[in-house]
């Protein structure tokens, strides 16, 4: 493994890696290259719903807080659809996204083709990233480490194509006790009673234990754990906090609204949940945000 090719000036889409590589042996990209291969046949960006488009929204705020600023240059690692990279480009940034699916570099191209954006697209896989030392200022990967069961290798990777003085961010979301949880058995409920309802409650049981046994690895790493194999990798400064203390829930519109509308009006008290760092919203949140800086000079 470790083919990487810069489809910036291809029009066809790029070959394929293959999926035998280390920490993916439960079929994680198979699982979502599928996902990305339906995408790309629908010939429609991946939609947000009200409660999606709004934890994006905070996290591309918190994002400004965090991260140098444009024009700096930025490598977002399994970049999927690209949202929060193109929401980077819009602002400025530089951004280079890589992916080891074919379908989803086209997927993520699209989407930055629609809203008039450039980027470099590059095939390849986070454990021998197709660039040479000290490449980028920035590099970012969002709901990715946790799919790795050797992913202080990953880090690692990582952290060599950052250039010194440079940051890494992640957004993490491993398999443990959040208030997701809570959300998962709320939206395992929900299916047992519509199907319930449409007198079909083998398929409300099938639906809803798919919630708690997803076909993709995930990883139950502690945050002291993540915080260890960023500091072997060479980052200092290191940030871990626990992010969004809110779940995504199954709602109809008609609840799902005002649910939306409830959580605007506590955008404060949410920020401040995001900023906290403490073990209870570490432990609470839906995810975590770890950032570090690269030993050397910062970036401008």
């Amino acid at each position: 493994m470790g083919e990487g090719t810069n489809d910036d000036s291809q029009a066809t889409r790029p070959q394929g890696l293959g999926y035998e590589v280390h920490g993916d042996r439960r079929g994680s990209l198979p699982v979502f290259e599928r996902q990305w291969e339906e995408m790309l046949a629908a010939e429609a960006e991946p939609e947000f719903g009200p409660q999606e488009q709004l934890f994006a929204e905070h996290k591309i705020a918190a994002l400004q807080t965090i991260l140098p600023p444009p024009s700096a240059t930025v490598l977002e690692c399994g970049c999927g659809s690209a949202e929060v990279s193109a929401a980077m480009a819009a602002q400025g940034y530089d951004c280079t996204l890589l992916d080891a699916s074919p379908a989803a570099l086209h997927v993520a191209r699209r989407r930055f083709e629609r809203r008039g954006l450039r980027a470099t697209y590059t095939l390849g896989n986070v454990y021998s990233l197709p660039f040479p030392d000290d490449s980028f200022d920035i590099l970012t990967s969002f709901g990715l480490l946790e799919h790795f069961a050797d992913v202080e290798k990953v880090i690692a990777e990582m952290v060599r194509v950052i250039r010194p003085g440079g940051m890494f961010f992640a957004d993490i979301v491993p398999e443990r006790f959040s208030v997701q949880t809570v959300g998962t058995v709320f939206n395992a409920g929900v299916r047992l009673a519509y199907y319930g309802v449409q007198g079909d409650p083998r398929r409300g049981l099938h639906e809803a234990g798919r919630l708690f046994r997803p076909d993709f690895y995930e990883n139950d790493y502690p945050l002291a754990r993540y915080r260890q194999y960023m500091r072997d990798a060479g980052l200092r400064g290191i940030v871990i906090r626990g992010n969004r203390p809110v779940p995504v829930l199954t709602l109809p519109g008609a609840l799902e609204r005002p649910y939306v509308a409830a959580l605007r009006r506590g955008g404060d008290l949410w920020r401040r949940f995001d900023e906290a760092g403490t073990p209870l919203t570490n432990w609470w949140g839906a995810g975590w945000w770890a950032w570090g800086v690269k030993l050397g000079e910062q970036v401008g």
